[in-house]
């Protein structure tokens, strides 16, 4: 009878430390080209339908890294610290999430700031990419 349950969880895919490495590459990619204003690096590393939550909007393609570079041109500052990646995998998706320790604002005004960040990848039978991204700045405590 579980045989065919719509709903049975299929099994995980034997660990692999060289597709945790890639995934690890790919997020931290994914920031690099944030850092850079690259709208290519930034196409690479996600999906044709990657969209994001980041402070409580939705962002379709690559607006939320045209949202961070019109930010910067206008006079905002952000560093991110990307710390350790949780990340499960089932073959070819895999979900992962972090702390990202880093600062924010104005010029003259920055401030820490801590956000809790996920993200789900897919597996094109090439590369690892970000499918959806989600971020919530952390409450300050």
């Amino acid at each position: 009878m579980l045989a065919g349950c719509a709903h049975a969880v299929p099994a995980p895919c034997p660990a692999s430390p060289r597709a945790e490495a890639e995934i690890e590459r790919t997020v931290q990619a994914f920031y690099q080209a944030l850092r850079t204003d690259d709208l290519g690096a930034f196409r690479r590393v996600t999906t044709a339908r990657f969209y994001s939550f980041d402070g409580g909007d939705r962002y379709d393609g690559i607006a939320l890294a045209e949202l961070i570079r019109d930010a910067r041109a206008a006079g905002r500052k952000f560093t991110w610290s990307v710390g350790p990646l949780d990340t499960q995998r089932q073959c070819n998706v895999a979900w992962t999430a972090w702390q990202n320790s880093g600062s924010a604002g104005p010029a003259g005004q920055v401030k820490p700031v801590t956000w809790l960040e996920s993200a789900v990848l897919v597996h094109d039978g090439k590369a690892w990419k970000i499918d959806f991204f989600h971020s919530h700045r952390a409450t300050a405590n």
